[in-house]
């Protein structure tokens, strides 16, 4: 995962599991992404079981070094960060984030520094967790206000309750893509080298942006004084979406350099 060992990853508990096969390929959605700490809280069926090693996969090692504890209290105690989720939406006083804005948290919550990452990595306040309730039910109340924050996701609203590992996967892709894009690299095509340089800063897309802006004034870009404000927000926007590398901004001011050269001949 290139930088990410500059982040903790974050520890997976599943709350009172009832399926073994679940429990499996919950342990194989970790490996995927590079989650390897499960906890488990009272399972239904006990523990070990025999059902969860055939759906883990190449998620074995995950199954063989799992803990298990009596209540989420105790399965937490040592969390520092604690992201509960949740197929809808509670009356509580918790903060709400979407999986993203979640994994983007933990991502920030939990760095490792880099003259010193093995006595971090035995550091417990830096120690964050994904809290996954049973299939049929979800967390209780009692259990969400344990978190930081409740993380839901938008879906069919009709239908909006995932399997366990898929809600598994879902949060451990979002947190290896935060820990990329932290790290300065592209997290959507395996071997893509387009972010490798590391992001561009906002100093450094504020200045492209203001040159921008100005070449679209001297243009005539601007036409409606009132929209002005409005429209330069947008284009920024724009690119920021897209997340400019610090080599694309250099190729960015290249191609208006070359745009504007003749413009006042």
């Amino acid at each position: 995962m290139g930088n990410a060992s500059q982040t903790r990853p974050p520890v997976v508990i599943l709350a009172r599991p009832q399926m073994g096969e679940n429990i499996g390929a919950a342990a194989r959605a970790m490996m995927n992404c590079g989650l390897s700490d499960l906890r488990l809280v009272a399972p239904r069926a006990g523990w070990p079981n025999a059902a969860a090693l055939p759906m883990a996969a190449g998620g074995k090692p995950i199954i063989e070094t799992a803990q298990v504890f009596d209540t989420v209290a105790a399965a937490t105690a040592d969390i520092s960060f604690l992201a509960a989720t949740s197929a809808r939406r509670r009356d509580l006083a918790i903060r709400s984030l979407d999986p993203r804005g979640a994994a983007e948290m933990i991502v920030a919550h939990t760095p490792i520094p880099p003259d010193n990452p093995a006595d971090n990595l035995q550091d417990d306040h830096t120690r964050a967790a994904l809290l996954f309730g049973p299939e049929a039910s979800g967390l209780d109340n009692d259990e969400v206000v344990l978190a930081d924050i409740l993380v839901t996701a938008s879906l069919n609203p009709a239908y909006p309750s995932l399997n366990l590992a898929q809600g598994v996967l879902l949060m451990a892709w979002e947190w290896r893509m935060a820990v990329l894009y932290a790290a300065g690299q592209s997290a959507d095509v395996p071997g893509d080298t387009t972010h490798r340089a590391g992001r561009a800063s906002v100093a450094e897309r504020d200045y492209f942006y203001k040159r921008l802006e100005m070449a679209l004034d001297e243009g005539g870009f601007f036409t409606a004084p009132d929209m002005v404000a409005t429209v330069k927000r947008n284009i920024r926007a724009l690119f920021n979406r897209a997340a400019p590398s610090k080599q694309e901004i250099s190729t960015l001011h290249g191609i208006l350099q070359a745009l504007t050269r003749n413009r006042k001949t």
